[in-house]
C-alpha cells in the first residue's frame, strides 16, 4: 500500500523534550490543515495509508482528530490511517473515536523506559505508564509501533536491551514494530546547552551503529520487526546538527552490525552462508560488515571474505 505522510510538527505536544526540534528534523514548518490533506488525498486512485507524524495526534481536541480522521472517507477503498502520538493522550473518548476508523497502526514516542532517562529528557511520563498504555492498546487490537532512541543522557546499551525485554513481557504474544532513532544534538535545544557545558557526550557513528545493531539482533530474537533505523535525511536536518551520530546510511551500518552478530552465533570462525540479498550488508560502505566480522573473530579480512558463501 502506498503511504502519504503529513507532518504535524510538534502539534499538540504537551512539552518540548531536551533534544527535539521537529522543524529541523522534517524540514516542515507549515502544518497542513485537514482540508489541505483532503485535497491531496482525494486525487489518488489507489488505496493509501495516511500517516500523521511529528506531533501528538491524540493530544489534539477530539474535533480536530475527527477532522483529520474523516479524510479517510475521501480516500480510495481499502485506505487506512496511521499516526504517532504521546503515550499518555488516551482516554475513553479517544478510544471511542478511533474505533470508527481503519487505524493501521498507532506509533508511540517512547524514547526509553528508564525513569531517570525520561525525567532528564522531560518526557513527562514513567516507563510503567508507557507499558500500561502499550498493553491496553494491544488488548484493544490496535497494531502498535514503538519509537525508541539510543544515546540519550544516562542511557546505556544494557538499559536499551532491558527496555526491549520489558516490551516483550507486556505484548501478550502480539507483535509490535520498532523504530530506532539516534539522539542527535540540534541547534537551539537544551541538549546543545548540555553539550557545551560538558554534561552530555553524544555517540559516534561507529558506536551508534554498534548499539543499534545489538538492538536489532535482540529485537529479532524477541520477534519484533524493526521498521526503521535512523532519521530520514533532509537538508534541514543536516544544517541543524551540532553533534551526534549523523550518517545517511546509519540504518544499513546498524543492520551490518546485527548480521555480524547473527553470523557469530552460527560459527565463531566460519564459513558462513548468507542470502545474496544481504551481500551489501557485508561488502557495502567500504566492506564495513566484513571489517567488523574480521575484528570480532581475529581472522584477517582476506580469509573472512573466503568464508562468506552466498545462496
Amino acid at each position: 500500500m502506498n503511504r502519504r505522510a503529513f507532518f504535524l510538527c510538534n502539534l499538540s505536544c504537551p512539552r518540548r523534550c531536551i533534544y527535539c526540534d521537529q522543524e529541523a528534523i522534517t524540514g516542515e514548518i507549515h502544518i497542513p490543515e485537514p482540508r489541505e490533506v483532503e485535497s491531496a488525498i482525494e486525487q489518488l486512485k489507489e488505496a493509501v495509508e495516511i500517516c500523521y507524524f511529528g506531533g501528538s495526534f491524540t493530544c489534539l481536541s477530539l474535533a480536530k482528530q475527527q477532522a483529520y480522521l474523516d479524510i479517510i472517507s475521501k480516500a480510495p477503498p481499502g485506505s487506512q490511517v496511521r499516526f504517532s502520538t504521546h503515550p499518555l493522550c488516551f482516554d475513553k473518548k479517544v478510544f471511542s473515536l478511533l474505533g470508527n476508523y481503519p487505524v493501521s497502526m498507532i506509533e508511540l514516542g517512547v524514547s526509553s523506559l528508564e525513569d531517570h532517562v525520561l525525567d532528564t529528557c522531560r518526557r513527562g511520563y514513567s516507563g510503567k505508564e508507557v507499558l500500561e498504555v502499550i498493553s491496553l492498546l494491544l488488548k484493544k487490537d490496535f497494531r502498535v509501533g514503538v519509537q525508541v532512541m539510543i544515546g540519550l543522557p544516562g542511557q546505556t546499551i544494557e538499559s536499551s536491551l532491558d527496555d526491549l525485554e520489558k516490551l516483550e513481557r507486556v505484548t501478550g504474544g502480539k507483535e509490535i514494530t520498532l523504530r530506532i532513532y539516534p539522539c542527535l544534538v540540534l541547534k537551539g535545544t537544551q541538549l546543545e546547552r548540555m553539550l557545551v557545558k560538558g554534561t552530555y557526550k553524544p555517540l559516534s557513528v561507529q558506536k551508534a551503529a554498534e548499539w543499534a545493531g545489538i538492538m536489532i539482533k535482540k529485537a529479532q530474537d524477541l520477534g519484533f520487526p524493526v521498521q526503521r533505523v535512523g532519521l530520514q535525511e533532509t537538508a534541514s536536518l543536516s544544517s541543524s546538527i551540532v553533534a551526534g551520530p549523523h550518517h545517511p546510511a546509519l540504518g544499513e551500518l546498524a543492520r551490518s552490525e546485527a548480521l555480524v552478530l547473527v553470523l557469530l552465533d552460527l560459527s565463531a570462525k566460519g564459513p558462513w552462508q548468507i542470502p545474496s540479498r544481504q551481500r551489501s550488508l557485508l561488502f557495502g560502505h567500504n566492506r564495513y560488515g566484513l571489517k567488523i566480522l574480521s575484528e570480532s573473530t581475529g581472522v584477517c579480512l582476506e580469509d573472512i571474505e573466503k568464508n562468506i558463501l552466498f545462496c
